[in-house]
């Protein structure tokens, strides 16, 4: 491996559990002359006590992982057929609105639907049911033809898996209010920071001259920002540091950030009463649903009191159990129109 302004060859300096740094260690070569020279007077003299504090050489990241940004990808029917399940679509629908809209646990919306509508059904039976659906729809979600704003923002968030911590990534239109990523992942990593703005990039009908993704201060964005890079993909990533605004980027982009952190605030009211997932699959399951939720069932102030997505096919049904019954056909609909 060659330095591409002098051919020599780099050296590696590090070993990170994601990557290998490599440097380029010759001082004759105008990369790092041009760098020393730029430099002012106090930033000479800083860099004689410091010089690790600067980044004057070429540094090179070779990721250790196998992973291809921008890769064609269509939508795959699950092995799940709906029409199976010994419910109907109405009680279907009451189901998901007491569990997602509402936030309420698998065992009391169990106990809901006994109480209120007469119906006898297990938490369990709650679980299995939304692990389905969201098999249904999270294609439809992914593949959407959403029309975005490009303010995109991205922050991870905190969910519990079997006892353990997990980390979820979202990544949001902070105008339109459309979620275009939302990964679980076990490890807040740059792989998991990667695939988060992979989905990202993938919505946008080519990316644009200007791209940014606004983030918080966490370095795995920026080493995603350099692997894709590597692709020969730029954007940039603007980074708010802390709670105050100790810089010009921080000052100018903290709106963004709020947004996203006022979402996550969302999306904590309906998962806090879950108390966690026993399973991975429960968690993707109503993470996906909830996603659906907010982009096609749930209104919004700030657009006002419109859902982010218009289904026009939703406008005209008289209530939430229905629009979720319409809302899952129209899924099943999309897989059936990919597969033909």
């Amino acid at each position: 491996m060659r330095c591409p302004h002098c051919l020599k060859t780099l050296e590696k300096i590090k070993e990170r559990k994601d990557y290998y740094i490599y440097k380029c260690k010759n001082d004759d070569r105008s990369f790092y002359q041009t760098n020393l020279r730029r430099m002012n007077k106090s930033e000479r003299k800083r860099f004689k006590q410091k010089p690790h504090a600067f980044k004057v050489r070429y540094l090179y990241r070779e990721f250790l992982f196998d992973f291809r940004p921008l890769a064609p990808s269509s939508p795959k029917k699950p092995k799940v057929d709906l029409s199976r399940l010994s419910v109907s679509s109405h009680i279907l629908g009451l189901i998901l609105t007491y569990h997602v809209n509402y936030g309420m646990s698998s065992r009391k919306t169990a106990g809901v639907m006994k109480d209120v509508h007469g119906v006898s059904i297990s938490h369990q039976t709650i679980i299995n049911y939304a692990n389905s659906v969201a098999l249904i729809v999270k294609p439809f979600i992914d593949h959407f033809p959403y029309e975005l704003s490009g303010s995109f923002c991205g922050d991870e968030t905190y969910i519990r898996v079997k006892g353990r911590w997990h980390y979820l990534f979202f990544m949001l239109d902070a105008v339109k209010k459309i979620v275009l990523s939302y990964r679980v992942s076990p490890n807040r990593d740059t792989l998991s920071a990667i695939r988060a703005m992979d989905d990202v990039l993938k919505k946008l009908p080519s990316i644009p001259e200007a791209l940014s993704l606004v983030v918080d201060g966490n370095p795995i964005y920026l080493l995603a920002q350099h692997f894709f890079a590597q692709h020969g993909i730029h954007f940039d990533v603007r980074q708010v540091i802390g709670l105050t605004n100790e810089d010009p980027v921080s000052e100018e982009f903290r709106p963004l950030k709020q947004i996203i952190e006022r979402f996550h605030r969302t999306f904590k009211g309906n998962y806090r009463p879950t108390h966690g997932f026993g399973a991975e699959e429960g968690s993707v399951s109503f993470v996906t649903l909830f996603v659906a939720y907010f982009h096609f069932l749930r209104p919004h102030g700030a657009l006002e009191n419109r859902v982010p997505v218009v289904l026009p096919e939703l406008d005209s049904l008289p209530h939430m159990p229905a629009r979720w019954g319409k809302l899952i056909a129209m899924a099943q609909d999309f897989l059936k129109q990919q597969a033909v």
